[in-house]
């Protein structure tokens, strides 16, 4: 069997398997209740152990899903799938608990039109994560009940870009994005006697829009690159039923639109000698011009990170030229505020390694993610929350003639 006819092999296997298990990959959260969910910032599987750092990184073996335009500098075929686990500790006044999950988080496939001129790629990534369920106890007169509050699903996005390389210094990215999915709320009473009726509500929402990313890279001199990207809104078309008890339905039963704000970052990064990459990045979503279901702030994030490796390229670097090792922090306002009117907002430390596999053009990217989300200071819940990213990505040269 031909090398070539393995490496697909393996590529349509990690697509299919990928594509089969594509989920919402974040663990329950408290403040997933508001708006769309928890929503998921994603750019790479290199960045996650930048602390999110790459809108102007350009790696040969690394697929951005957030900046189209860096999609350019991938000289081969690739398929990157990415896993991630995490675990989560919530903590209040009143009440604690422990949580996990593990799960699928995010697929691209990328092809070279034009090798490093032309790129094309279609990628699936979720986008938002509602799942959250909490219990209390009460009572009307001698009559006791138990309170459930859940909810459960989330929107993802599946993605078809073009990127372009018009001179040689200047990279062009657009990604035309079709966002769906379902959110379920359910608020239950039930109570412990049956001179009560128990008492259901039940909010589906199934959600599709069309929207459009914008990206570009820019080099400004040898080693230090800047970067963009650019979405404007969209409105969520949105098909509603409400349940009430076992009576009663009711279609589009709440009037309420949802929006994707407007979005847009910026970032740099800077290789010191050929082993050192710094960088930082700026990324800003406008929830506030929308002011709705608790999403009333713009959510800021704002990252750096640092990257050691050998840049070895060839079959002949050694293992260690082609490893990496780094380290980033982030810190981001949610955009929310929680039950009681105060923002939200969690910081992370990041550390990561990549690995070659046995073929130059494959890594295996391995993060650690540890931080807290609100402060029983502010906020009702303080969720510490640890999160393990693994990606894996493999490239094969299609399509060329002659030698590669």
């Amino acid at each position: 069997m031909s090398t070539t006819v393995k490496y697909l092999q393996i590529l349509v296997i990690t697509a299919g398997f990928f594509f089969c298990c594509i989920g919402n990959g974040v663990a329950q959260s408290f403040y997933s209740q508001r708006g769309l969910g928890t929503i998921n910032y994603f750019v790479s599987g290199q960045s996650v152990g930048m602390g999110g750092v790459g809108l102007a990184v350009s790696d040969r073996l690394t697929v951005n899903y957030l900046n189209p335009a860096a999609l350019v500098s991938l000289p081969a075929t690739f398929i990157s799938g990415n896993f991630r686990h995490e675990g989560t500790n919530l903590k209040g006044q009143q009440q604690d608990g422990s949580l996990s999950r593990t799960n699928v988080a995010g697929v691209q496939f990328h092809l070279p039109l034009k090798r490093e001129k032309i790129s094309f790629a279609i990628a699936l990534l979720p986008f938002s994560t509602v799942e959250y369920q909490f219990q209390g106890l009460g009572s009307i007169g001698n009559d006791g009940f138990t309170e459930t509050v859940s909810g459960a699903g989330g929107l993802n996005t599946a993605s078809v870009s073009l990127a372009v390389r018009p001179w040689p210094k200047l990279s062009l990215g657009a990604s035309g994005l079709f966002y769906f999915g379902n959110v379920r709320n359910v608020w239950r009473v039930a109570f412990a006697s049956g001179t009560k009726l128990n008492t259901t509500q039940e909010v589906n929402q199934n959600l599709n829009a069309a929207g459009i990313r914008f990206g570009l890279q820019w080099q400004v001199t040898n080693g230090w690159r800047v970067g963009g990207v650019f979405s404007p809104s969209t409105t969520l078309q949105v098909d509603r039923t409400v349940l009430l008890g076992t009576f009663a339905q009711f279609n589009d039963f709440l009037d309420r639109d949802l929006e994707v704000p407007t979005s847009y970052g910026m970032g740099t990064s800077l290789l010191l000698g050929k082993k050192l990459l710094i960088g930082a990045d700026y990324y800003l979503q406008r929830w506030s011009n929308f002011g709705s279901d608790g999403l009333v702030n713009d959510s800021r994030r704002f990252a750096v990170g640092v990257e050691y490796s050998g840049r070895g390229r060839t079959v002949n670097s050694s293992w260690f030229s082609r490893s990496a090792v780094r380290a980033g922090f982030y810190i981001r306002d949610l955009g929310l505020e929680d039950p009681i009117g105060e923002s939200v907002t969690e910081a992370f430390g990041t550390l990561g390694v990549g690995f070659p596999l046995r073929w130059t053009a494959a890594r295996i990217d391995l993060a650690l993610e540890v931080g807290q989300r609100g402060s029983l200071s502010s906020n009702p819940i303080r969720e510490n929350v640890i999160r393990f990213t693994g990606s894996i990505t493999a490239g094969e040269a299609w399509f060329f003639r002659g030698r590669r």
